[in-house]
């Protein structure tokens, strides 16, 4: 055993959450964040009337045609008669947003001339008026269907109100005048079910609706009888979907919402029909493609409250290097720089809760997706017996992003092909080009390994290079004994250091404005093994796969730095610092401090609480330490320590904090 208060305290991280850097941070409402204000106790009404005076403190989400949008996501597009630049009879409404406790209120108040739908969802032909949205469903974890046809741990709920009526067989292919919208979806009705389908008592729990449109003299799918618009009234039980609005500090929900409006279809009118969308970070329902808002509510945020609390908090907070020495781009995550950072990022190849809940960003603890590429044609019977993990971490110095990527793997497959490669994308907005439909351009960052264990740049990775060479930089290094595209022996994995220049990659001012940053990451992972036929590739995403998918909303703070401490001075109390490496294997290096002299018990449980391993090291003298642990007889997985200071005889114990490490065979 070592003991050294300095060398232990020069690896401490100290993130100094000061108020001038919280001040300092973007203001988020309106842009990818919506309070929703709770009623206080007031009696709400579900009948499509917003009557009650608790909308007038509603939260509003507007959606309107070529009117601007936030960032990164926000969006609008044509889907019918390209022809006209702008529709006759604009996409225009408002969303309102109130919370009853845990069950989420949601008003839409549209102007619309022309209201109706259609029978069909095929391309081409999203024909109707309503909304699409999409919310992350916490209550689905899906561990039953973990399979590679089902490619996610969870997913969002699928919500889609309007007049679609794919069961209506009346001739022509459109509904019935004066027909009533449909909901569709999870908790609504199934896509292909009849006119007269039933919902099940669960689903009635969570999702209810009442819409109202003939009293604005108008009547849907009859042109003939053009109204003003209409408004829909949507309730959803949150707590039933996994969340907990009562609980300090609230809670948040993903979503994305869009406004689908088609016009003069009724009968069909070629100068002026139209259909186009406009959506809140999101247009899809069942997935979170452009970007990822939320809906917050807080047990203090009311109706009554007053101005809603500005939202800074990022989902991923970037340090800067503070004082500590930039690295060296070589490969090698030796630098104390890396050591002193927490992974952000974890991904894994059907991860469990457990590892998807390290991650840092809301949207990744719930958003996982994996896709297994059949590269043998075996229809993917081989067996994944090497799940390999990927971890980055992230600081910035100047205008330069820093990425270290660690990776427990046990075949390096050498390959080029995005199927089966060996390496990591990461995915990026640009931050000063709007897309056509109003949205940020991405660039796609992609580095792997070649057979000869050299790292290769593609995508934008070599693009960018190509013109500057400085404005992405990388390094691959393969640990222990690891060799690329050699079959017969057992890997340990590698690392890739990353430097981003954000001025030449993406658009950033020099100082990189106002330090938002928005980005994905997918993990590739090929396993060539001796026999092709048990051989088998993975890629794994968390939230977004490829271009113009989920980001994470991330943040880069610099008053937020990697710092060094020096300090002799003992702890009041007995402190646990980060194990490193983790994840590990063969070994990992245990470290904390104790403020007394006393008897040390290093004690390791399973995800269950069950202790598998105590260490006892003997008296130690007040100070800081630390331990190399070689697990003997464990399996790969999770596991929790503690650290244990006393006679447990006596009954005068303290007990640490707990860590958490995973160990990778």
């Amino acid at each position: 055993m070592k003991k050294s208060a300095t060398m232990i305290g020069a690896f401490l991280l100290l993130i100094a959450f000061t108020a001038a850097s919280v001040l300092g941070q973007p203001v988020r409402n309106g842009d990818d964040v919506v309070w929703a204000r709770d009623v206080a106790g007031a009696t709400m009404t579900l009948d499509g009337d917003f009557l009650e005076p608790e909308w007038t403190s509603a939260e509003v989400i507007p959606l309107v045609w070529n009117q601007p949008h936030g960032v990164p996501g926000d969006g609008q597009k044509i889907e019918g008669n390209p022809t006209l630049a702008d529709p006759l009879d604009g996409n225009n409404g408002n969303l309102y947003v109130l919370r009853d406790g845990n069950t989420l209120w949601l008003g839409l108040g549209v102007d619309d001339v022309s209201v109706g739908g259609g029978r069909g969802l095929n391309a081409g032909n999203w024909f109707f008026d309503g909304f699409i949205m999409a919310m992350q469903d916490r209550s689905r974890v899906n561990l039953i269907n973990y399979d590679d046809a089902n490619n996610f741990a969870t997913r969002p709920a699928e919500f889609i109100y309007g007049w679609w009526h794919p069961a209506d067989t009346l001739e022509g292919g459109l509904p019935v005048p004066g027909i009533a919208p449909r909901f569709f979806g999870d908790y609504g009705v199934g896509f292909g079910d009849s006119m007269n389908a039933e919902r099940s008592a669960e689903k009635q729990a969570v999702l209810n609706w009442a819409y109202t449109i003939d009293q604005f003299g108008g009547r849907s799918n009859d042109d003939a009888q053009q109204g003003i618009g209409y408004r829909m009234e949507v309730t959803i039980d949150l707590g039933l979907m996994g969340y907990d609005f009562s609980a300090p500090g609230g809670d948040k929900v993903p979503f994305g919402f869009a406004l689908q409006d088609a016009d003069y279809n009724w009968p069909f009118n070629d100068s002026q029909f139209f259909v186009s969308r406009v959506w809140f970070q999101n247009q899809w329902a069942n997935n979170f493609n452009e970007g990822v808002a939320y809906f917050y509510g807080d047990p203090s945020v009311t109706v009554n409250s007053g101005p809603a609390p500005d939202v800074t908090t990022p989902e991923l907070t970037i340090p800067s290097r503070g004082s500590f020495l930039a690295p060296d781009i070589d490969g090698t995550l030796s630098e104390g720089v890396w050591d002193a950072l927490e992974p952000a990022i974890y991904l894994q190849y059907k991860a469990t809760p457990e590892t998807m809940a390290m991650n840092k960003a809301t949207v990744m603890k719930y958003y996982h997706r994996w896709f297994r590429p059949d590269i043998n044609g075996d229809g993917n019977a081989a067996i994944v017996v090497d799940p390999s993990l990927a971890t980055a971490k992230f600081f910035f110095d100047g205008d330069i992003l820093y990425i270290g990527v660690d990776v427990a793997d046990q075949a390096i497959s050498g390959l080029s092909a995005e199927n089966g490669r060996d390496g990591i994308r990461f995915t990026m907005r640009q931050v000063d080009s709007l897309e056509t439909d109003h949205t940020m351009f991405s660039r796609q960052f992609d580095v792997y390994i070649d057979s000869s264990g050299t790292l290769q740049y593609a995508l934008d990775a070599q693009t960018v290079r190509q013109v500057d060479p400085t404005a992405f930089e990388a390094a691959v290094g393969l640990k222990g004994a690891s060799t690329a595209a050699d079959p017969t022996d057992v890997d340990e994995g590698y690392q890739i250091e990353i430097a981003i220049d954000l001025t030449k990659s993406l658009g950033y001012p020099p100082g990189l404005g106002d330090g938002r940053l928005w980005l994905s990451a997918n993990f590739f992972d090929g396993d060539f093994l001796e026999a092709m036929g048990d051989s088998y590739a993975m890629r794994t995403w968390s939230p977004g796969e490829r271009n113009q998918e989920a980001v994470v909303y991330a943040y880069l703070n610099s008053a937020t730095g990697v710092a060094v401490e020096e300090s002799e001075t003992l702890p009041e109390r007995i402190t646990l610092f980060r194990n490193y490496p983790n994840p590990f294997n063969p070994s990992t290096t245990m470290r904390f401090a104790i403020p007394e002299s006393g008897e040390v018990a290093l004690q390791v449980f399973d995800i269950l609480g069950r202790q598998v391993a105590t260490l006892n090291l003997g008296t130690q003298p007040a100070g800081s330490h630390e331990y190399v642990f070689r697990p003997d007889g464990l399996a790969s997985g999770l596991y929790l320590y503690r650290v244990q200071v006393g006679d447990a005889n006596s009954g005068r114990v303290q007990v640490s904090d707990v860590g958490r490490m995973i160990l990778l065979k």
